[in-house]
């Protein structure tokens, strides 16, 4: 006969067994999820693009430069603007090699400063005569707690406030292309951000993730503001590009990137599976006229809901104005 401790014994395996099993089914569920996500969202629009002029920030490397390499190879003539000069002249002469498009050019751009964002806006309104796309695509994570020279923290600055202003700065250059389009690189992580209006340039917020998370959910915030103030023909779209190995964590200790790319090796996108909606949204013709949504895998995802919330997009928009110094045109 089985004695009362024998029976909790016995009772307790039975809990951890069911522990252990419904967490390997759980993780077995996600990771065929995460395995099976590169399998989808490949855009097929065979749309050419001669005559064109596209702009890509951070289309040096990542997702970036397979934008870049897929826009170059469809005939238009392509903009990469980022801050390393050196990694960019190899991305274009790569971009050049791999496609047989030579209008393949690299512009300086530092996202983390205003003046530099001014320089290039204004060098670009002076020097190119249409923009058809503006790929607001550079992005980072994980950089050192501390704020830009016009005082705003580097991440919010570089994932969304540099683009901000830097869309802002050639509106009238999209708007006389027209019809023409702005593609948003956010993050599903955007759904997880908790955005102080009264905070968004970020200095009081704590903690990478979600200095990450709410300038993600900035982009798609200033998706919706857009897309309810820009005229007919020109239309703005926000993606999840999906679980992508980049080297967006290259800052984070040598140990710690060792372990994320054994992970990522082994289940996240590469980054030419990783620019597919992002293209999606740049070439689809089925596209034409549809404005303000928010995209993964080229389809039509659920967002967060604040982003419907029209009184708070409408804040949120006034306070990036006032943090850019940049007075609304007659959007």
């Amino acid at each position: 006969m089985i004695s009362v401790n024998g029976l909790l014994i016995l009772f307790k395996c039975f809990i951890y067994l069911l522990i252990v099993v419904f967490t390997s089914f759980t993780c077995l569920v996600v990771l065929l999820k995460i395995w099976l996500e590169p399998k989808t969202g490949i855009c097929k629009c065979k749309t050419r693009l001669y005559g064109k002029v596209a702009l890509i920030t951070g289309g040096n490397s990542g997702i970036g430069l397979e934008t870049a390499r897929d826009l170059a190879k469809r005939g238009a003539r392509v903009i990469i603007a980022c801050r390393n000069a050196a990694k960019s002249e190899q991305a274009v002469t790569d971009i050049i090699a791999t496609t047989g498009n030579t209008n393949v050019e690299y512009r300086s751009l530092n996202l983390c400063k205003f003046n530099s964002v001014r320089d290039f806006a204004e060098d670009f309104n002076k020097t190119v005569d249409r923009l058809d796309i503006l790929v607001n695509n550079a992005g980072c994570a994980c950089l050192p707690d501390r704020t830009s020279d016009d005082g705003i923290d580097l991440v919010m600055q570089t994932n969304h406030l540099g683009p901000f202003l830097l869309t802002n700065l050639l509106m009238d250059k999209l708007i006389s292309s027209k019809p023409s389009r702005i593609v948003i690189v956010s993050s599903y992580l955007h759904n997880f951000g908790r955005l102080d209006l009264e905070d968004i340039a970020g200095i009081n917020t704590k903690g990478d993730f979600l200095k990450y998370a709410n300038s993600k959910l900035c982009n798609v915030l200033w998706m919706k503001a857009l897309a309810k103030r820009l005229p007919k023909g020109v239309i703005v779209n926000a993606l999840h590009p999906g679980l992508v190995k980049t080297d967006i964590f290259k800052r984070l200790p040598s140990y710690v990137r060792k372990i994320i790319n054994i992970l990522t090796d082994l289940m996240f996108k590469n980054s030419k599976e990783g620019a597919q909606t992002t293209i999606h949204l740049c070439v689809c013709e089925e596209l034409t006229g549809f404005t303000g949504g928010y995209y993964k895998d080229c389809k039509l995802h659920p967002y967060h809901k604040i982003c419907d919330d029209a009184d708070f997009v409408n804040m949120f928009w006034d306070k990036c104005l006032l943090l850019t110094s940049r007075r609304e045109r007659d959007l």
